[in-house]
């Protein structure tokens, strides 16, 4: 899985059926007739937990909606969730100094550890329901029911 939310799927009956959000979305993004090619890749790590993580993410942008100017979405909410903790390298400009960027794909969610990426999600757990003015917990949860 790559820094953003994987389109998850269950095969039933000869059919791929979503599992969750992203997935149901990219389904219904194609025109009746269109033909699309899709990659099977067997899940690795804790799928259930990277699921809800990106639904927390969901739940925490749409509670945030009015604290940014501009768009905001799951995917730059998760980079700078990322950058907070440490694990997206900057970029710097030889001459200056100055950070020019960052290197989001330092270390790639799905490549890291479980207990590391556990500890991510705690984190950020933390870090959104700080924002939210929430418990931790209460966040969690409610992405799991989701």
């Amino acid at each position: 899985m790559a820094d953003s939310e994987p389109l998850l799927f269950k095969a039933v009956l000869g059919t791929l059926r979503p599992l969750n959000g992203a997935a149901s979305d990219a389904v219904k993004a194609i025109a009746d007739g269109t033909m699309v090619r899709i990659e099977i890749k067997r899940t690795q790590g804790n799928t259930r937990r990277m699921a809800w993580y990106w639904v927390m993410l969901k739940i925490a942008l749409d509670n945030l909606a009015d604290a940014f100017d501009g768009p905001m979405t799951t995917k730059m909410l998760h980079k700078w969730l990322k950058r907070e903790a440490g694990h997206a390298v900057p970029i710097r400009s030889k001459k200056t100094g100055e950070i020019i960027d960052y290197d989001y794909d330092s270390i790639a969610f799905h490549t890291m550890p479980e207990n590391e990426r556990a500890e991510f999600i705690d984190f950020a757990a933390a870090k959104l329901a700080a924002r939210l003015g929430c418990d931790p917990m209460e966040l969690t949860t409610e992405a799991r029911a989701a």
